[in-house]
């Protein structure tokens, strides 16, 4: 028992510290240190705790929060790119360059790790792109293996080559540079899926975006990077790989990671499998990471304790600049409170802004999206050359296409097609079609729109008469589409008790910060005249 408190202490110690180590203040050197680290190839070990990576999240975190306050007020869709991409960042970049910081010597450089992330990632997602394109598996459970597979090995292979490049065989920059692929390979994906999912011009659905974005995000420890670290780190630590049954045995429990993570497993399955996949990949990164630190300073005959736990403790001396940073650090820790409270609330979907409708049955969901007119276009109608055409386009002379006006059932309709002509043989493809309404303020004309369900078929093929409607969401069996309509009577009512509420916590928390700012600062001044 003695041995179990005397452990469970040095623990908590050990973890406290980190945390002190992490928000104490880190001078100008210190920043220039890290920046440059590696730029030279020292040989040099730094026994510095991980710190950089917190104001990466915070400051990442602030601006996604920012981001989506905007639309949430404005609806702009100018802001939707920046939404998406930092949606995608904000736990994959700092958790890499939080692996980064762990490493303890000084010949890898930040600008290689972010290179790696960049080209190593887009070459897997090349790589992965054409895999899918060479076949489609039939249905979900072999999808799962085949994706998992098609993934990793992509993966694996632009970690290869990265090392291959920088001519290294220390496992863990193996593994840096793995979690640097996968990053890499995980933001564009993770993008993707928010981009797919959330997209509803002229905005956002802000409410799917934040819980993607917190669901790839908070998995971003545990999936791809540590699945392709874990390649990384195996092609440097095993002795010849490409010819190594152990080399190869660590792909495979990647993929069988993957794939696992992938499987459409249902109910209680499902959480035991993911669970158990977070618990083996958490596992491997720790003991990884770990054991290659112990093992390097080993190799150098150099102690990592007790100075690494205790180290730089000058800076927590009580002078005029610890007080100083602890005023900024009182309004940075602020601003994230109020970026994650802003977050929450924009996750919640007010029914005095936007309000849905979901369909099971296409029909009923062409309907609503008709406004209720029965249009019956021929989506299917080939080129009528009995039929005189009402408008032409030419290119350099050249017939490039046609539109033709039908009279159906009292509508107009309009069909365009694109002209292809060798001279003798003129083919005729459909391309658009449009149809005119005549309402009590005038004639609108609506062209066809296609929606697609997750699988790629189209759902229903419609002309969108409804102003209100702002976009969908379809389900992700495909059987079901929700519809967003913005109330165009809505106008933002202050004093309804959600917007109180957030002005009243956000002046709370403002003002709490900016007193111990004040408090802090006159302490410094304080301080100051005393010297």
């Amino acid at each position: 028992m003695s041995k179990i408190r005397k452990g469970a202490s040095l623990a908590t110690a050990q973890v406290g510290c980190f945390f002190r180590q992490t928000f104490r203040r880190h001078t100008h050197d210190e920043y220039a240190e890290f920046v440059t680290r590696g730029v030279n190839r020292e040989e040099y070990f730094h026994r510095k705790y991980p710190w950089f990576y917190m104001r990466l999240f915070a400051a990442c975190v602030i601006l996604f929060a920012v981001y989506l306050l905007i639309i949430r007020f404005t609806s702009s869709e100018l802001f939707t790119p920046s939404v998406i991409m930092l949606a995608a960042l904000t736990f994959n970049l700092p958790f890499l360059v939080l692996i980064y910081e762990v490493y303890p010597r000084g010949d890898l450089s930040l600008l290689k790790v972010f290179m790696s992330l960049l080209i190593g990632g887009t070459g897997a997602c090349v790589l992965t792109q054409i895999f899918y394109g060479i076949w489609r598996a039939p249905n979900d459970w072999l999808w799962s293996l085949y994706a998992g597979f098609s993934e990793e090995f992509s993966k694996a292979v632009a970690v290869i080559i990265i090392l291959a490049v920088v001519k290294t065989k220390q496992p863990l920059v193996g593994f840096i540079m793995g979690v640097a692929v996968g990053c890499g390979f995980s933001d564009v994906e993770d993008m993707g899926y928010i981009f797919v999912y959330s997209n509803e011009l002229p905005a956002i659905n802000i409410t799917t975006t934040i819980s993607l974005f917190f669901d790839r995000g908070l998995t971003a420890l545990c999936t791809h990077s540590i699945w392709t670290a874990a390649v990384g780190w195996a092609f440097c630590y095993f002795k010849k790989p490409l010819i190594n049954p152990l080399f190869y045995l660590t792909f495979a429990g990647s993929f069988v990671l993957h794939a696992a993570w992938n499987m459409p497993f249902v109910s209680l399955w499902k959480y035991i499998v993911t669970a158990l996949c977070i618990v083996i990949a958490l596992a491997f990164e720790v003991t990884v990471l770990y054991r290659g630190r112990m093992a390097m300073f080993a190799e150098a005959g150099e102690l990592p304790t007790p100075e690494f736990f205790h180290s730089d403790e000058k800076s927590f001396r009580k002078d005029k600049k610890y007080y100083v940073h602890a005023g900024h650090l009182s309004l940075t820790v602020a601003a994230v409170l109020m970026s994650f409270i802003a977050i929450i609330y924009c996750a919640i979907p007010f029914r005095e802004t936007y309000y849905t409708q979901t369909f099971s049955d296409s029909r009923e969901f062409i309907s609503f999206m008709q406004d209720g007119y029965e249009l019956s276009s021929d989506f299917d109608r080939p080129y009528d050359k009995s039929l005189p055409d009402s408008s032409y386009k030419f290119e350099d002379g050249v017939l490039t296409s046609v539109t033709q006006e039908v009279e159906e059932d009292g509508f107009t309709y309009y069909y365009t097609y694109n002209v292809a002509s060798d001279g003798n043989i003129s083919l005729y493809f459909l391309t658009e079609i449009s149809v005119d309404i005549v309402k009590s303020t005038g004639v609108y004309r609506y062209f066809k729109e296609d929606l697609y369900d997750a699988s790629g078929k189209i759902f229903a093929s419609y002309f969108r008469i409804r102003s209100d409607v702002t976009g969908f969401n379809m389900s992700a069996d495909g059987e079901e589409v929700t519809a967003f309509m913005y109330n165009p009577a809505f106008e933002f009512d202050y004093k309804q008790p959600q917007y109180a509420i957030l002005f009243i916590i956000f002046a709370s928390i403002a003002g709490c910060s900016l007193t111990m700012y004040i408090i802090f600062y006159i302490i410094s001044r304080r301080i100051k005249d005393v010297e």
